[in-house]
C-alpha cells in the first residue's frame, strides 16, 4: 500500500460508520401523542465566529495474497464558519476556512509522516495539499435553517482533511422525542474498471432526548442500492455513518457529534482478501 492510499482512506472519512444494510430505528425513543414538540434550527447572528474541534482516526488492516499491512491517520483540526448575514428567512450565509492542521500517518513497514501547519512551515509532499488549504477561505456558503446548502461559492478546490460535514440535516418541522426524518443521497463509487457506480443512500435522524435545552440525535446511513461486490462494499464502509449528535435547541448549532466504524469486508480484492476499518470522528464546537 503507498503512503497516498493511506491519505485518501483518511480522507474519505469525511465520513463515519455503521453497517451496510438498513438497521432498526433505536428503541430507547418512543413517540407519544401530545408530547413537546422542538423546533431544531441554526441560529447564527452576523459577525460571530463559530469554531469547531474535529478529530478523526483511522486504523485500516488489510490482508491482499497472505500479505497483511495496517494504515493509520489521525487528524485534528480547527474549522471557522464567519457569519457574514442572516436574512429575514433565517438562512446564514457564512465563508468557511480550515484554521490549523495537525496530520499523522504510519503505514506498514514505512517512517511516520507528521504535520503541523501551526508549526511547519514546509510540509511534506504528501500533505501539501492540505498546507495549501489552511488558513484561507475555501468558499462562500448559505445554509437555510434546517442546513439545507442553498448556495455554495467555492475559492478553492475542495479538500476535507477529515473535517466531517458541513451540516447535518434537521427536520423543517418541530419535532417530538422519538420522531425520525430522512434525507436521500447518493455516494458516487469507483469500480475496477474505471466506471462510476452510483449507490443511493437515505440518512436517517432520531431525536432520542431532549435535556436541558440540548437534543440528542441519533445518526445513520442506510444503504438502498443493492450492493453484493466486496470491492464496491470496501469503499461504502468508509462513507456511511452511525452515530450521535448533540445540538443546542437554543443557542441553534451543534455542541458535539461523534461517529464511528467498526467494519470487515472480505473478499474485497481476491477470494483470500480481506479489510477491516475502524474510524472515529469527532467535531465539539468551542
Amino acid at each position: 500500500m503507498k503512503a497516498t492510499t493511506g491519505w485518501l482512506l483518511f480522507a474519505a472519512g469525511a465520513v463515519a460508520a455503521g453497517a451496510l444494510a438498513a438497521a432498526d430505528a433505536p428503541q430507547d425513543a418512543e413517540v407519544s401523542d401530545g408530547g413537546e414538540r422542538y423546533h431544531l434550527r441554526y441560529e447564527f447572528s452576523p459577525g460571530e465566529v463559530f469554531r469547531c474541534k474535529v478529530t478523526h482516526l483511522t486504523t485500516v488492516d488489510t490482508k491482499i495474497r497472505g500479505v497483511t499491512e495496517t494504515a493509520q491517520t489521525r487528524s485534528v483540526s480547527t474549522k471557522v464558519w464567519k457569519i457574514l448575514n442572516v436574512d429575514q428567512a433565517g438562512n446564514v450565509t457564512f465563508s468557511y476556512t480550515v484554521e490549523d492542521a495537525s496530520m499523522w500517518q504510519q503505514l506498514s513497514g514505512r517512517e511516520e509522516i507528521r504535520y503541523d501547519s501551526s508549526k511547519d512551515e514546509e510540509p511534506p509532499d504528501e500533505y501539501r495539499h492540505v498546507a495549501e488549504t489552511v488558513g484561507v477561505p475555501l468558499g462562500t456558503i448559505t445554509i437555510s435553517p434546517s442546513g439545507e446548502i442553498l448556495r455554495r461559492e467555492n475559492a478553492r478546490p475542495q479538500f476535507n482533511p477529515g473535517i466531517g460535514e458541513l451540516t447535518i440535516p434537521l427536520p423543517p418541522q418541530p419535532v417530538q422525542v422519538g420522531e425520525s426524518w430522512t434525507r436521500d443521497g447518493e455516494l458516487p463509487i469507483r469500480l475496477n474498471d474505471g466506471k462510476v457506480k452510483r449507490v443511493k443512500t437515505r440518512h436517517v435522524y432520531q431525536l432520542k432526548k431532549v435535556q436541558t435545552g440540548v437534543a440528542t440525535i441519533a445518526a445513520r446511513t442506510e444503504v438502498l442500492t443493492p450492493v453484493d461486490d466486496p470491492a464496491v462494499q470496501s469503499q461504502l464502509v468508509q462513507r456511511v455513518k452511525r452515530g450521535e449528535v448533540r445540538f443546542d435547541v437554543d443557542a441553534g448549532r451543534v455542541l458535539h457529534q461523534q461517529m464511528d466504524i467498526d467494519e470487515t469486508v472480505l473478499g474485497f480484492s481476491g477470494a483470500d482478501s480481506m479489510m477491516k476499518y475502524l474510524s472515529r470522528l469527532t467535531e465539539e464546537s468551542s
